[in-house]
């Protein structure tokens, strides 16, 4: 498939075009009444640039990870935050 092509979206799918096919799908899942109500938008806080200072093995290794090595400490630190305030 990936050789054909058929993986890739179509980005030139126009919204109207997308909800058509979705409507004219069979098995595609049909929401419940009032699932509007249950979601929650919300936009994730900023970040905050600071300047830390880290072992330079550290940053090879998280660098190493690729794009998005940043936010991959950020979750690292996160979930040490969230162990270390977890309620028993």
């Amino acid at each position: 498939m990936r050789a054909r092509g058929e993986d890739q979206t179509d980005v030139g799918m126009s919204h109207k075009e997308a909800m058509r096919r979705r409507h004219a799908d069979s098995e595609a899942p049909t929401p419940y009444a009032g699932w509007e109500d249950t979601i929650t938008v919300g936009l994730p806080e900023p970040k905050e640039q600071i300047t830390l200072r880290l072992d330079r093995d550290m940053v090879r290794w998280f660098r190493a990870r690729g794009k998005g090595y940043q936010t991959l400490i950020n979750a690292v630190l996160r979930g040490y935050y969230e162990h270390e305030h977890r309620t028993p």
